[in-house]
């Protein structure tokens, strides 16, 4: 297959995953750590990457079998380690890795169906959906409401926290149909700033017949921008790795 080539402009260095912006143009592609293979460094931002573009279950496209310019793997096994394994071993060694690839892109879905494409939300960067919540109540469902902890993170430019407040719908926005679909609106919140809601429509049932005015209470993932912040992740993982968020509307609850 052939490779194509592209600019890594975002990277995660603590979730272990970024973006590839495709030189030909077009859509940004996700790409894990695991498929750098062993390197020497940490993926940065700007690095000049070659890959294959991989379509998953869904149909969306990943990168695979990626290689940074002028960084050259480094070969797992020494030379004496080679020459004492035998052919059988080498036949089933090499089998055991062509493998490898399938079973990486098993585990690195359900991150793509909850990555969120943050290129067409207003202000908004890539997105950082977290592995692990941070400050998280134990039970979700009883989580209270904090808008003045929202305000905090707002002015203080944090992220990846994990929110519970309310807030009245000031806009409604087109679905976010860029990889996984979304429900986007904006809520004002008490504390007089907004934030923009991206709801996965594909995980998690949407909310109906919304409209200005109406109120939302919502438990997710805060991420910051200059125009209030986003708050994502307001379902549950099917992996079962982030803590599960929701919206709630007419005493009725959406994850």
């Amino acid at each position: 297959m052939q490779h194509h080539t592209g600019i890594l402009t975002t990277w995660k260095d603590a979730k272990g995953f970024g973006f590839i912006k495709p030189s030909e143009g077009g859509n940004d592609l996700f790409v894990h750590i695991r498929d750098f293979g062993n390197i020497p460094r940490k993926p940065r931002v700007g690095d000049i990457i070659s890959y294959q573009p991989l379509k998953d279950r869904d149909g969306r496209l990943r990168a695979a079998d990626v290689q940074i310019a002028g960084v050259a793997r480094r070969d797992r096994q020494t030379k004496q380690g080679l020459s004492a394994t035998t052919p059988h071993q080498q036949r089933s060694q090499h089998r055991r890795r062509a493998r490898l690839p399938s079973i990486l892109s098993a585990g690195i879905i359900a991150v793509i169906i909850g990555a969120v494409s943050y290129n067409t939300l207003p202000g908004a960067s890539e997105p950082a959906p977290s592995r692990y919540s941070q400050n998280a109540p134990a039970d979700s469902s009883a989580a209270p409401i904090d808008n003045q902890r929202i305000l905090q993170a707002y002015q203080n430019r944090q992220s990846n926290l994990q929110v519970s407040g309310s807030g009245v719908v000031v806009k409604l926005l087109q679905d976010d149909l860029n990889g996984s679909r979304h429900q986007r609106f904006i809520l004002r919140l008490s504390s007089g700033i907004t934030i923009l809601i991206a709801h996965n429509i594909d995980l998690a049932p949407r909310i109906p017949s919304l409209r200005e005015g109406d109120s939302v209470r919502f438990y997710g993932e805060y991420e910051w921008n200059d125009k209030g912040g986003v708050v994502h992740w307001t379902h549950s993982d099917p992996q079962g790795r982030h803590t599960t968020g929701w919206l709630e509307y007419n005493n009725k609850r959406y994850q």
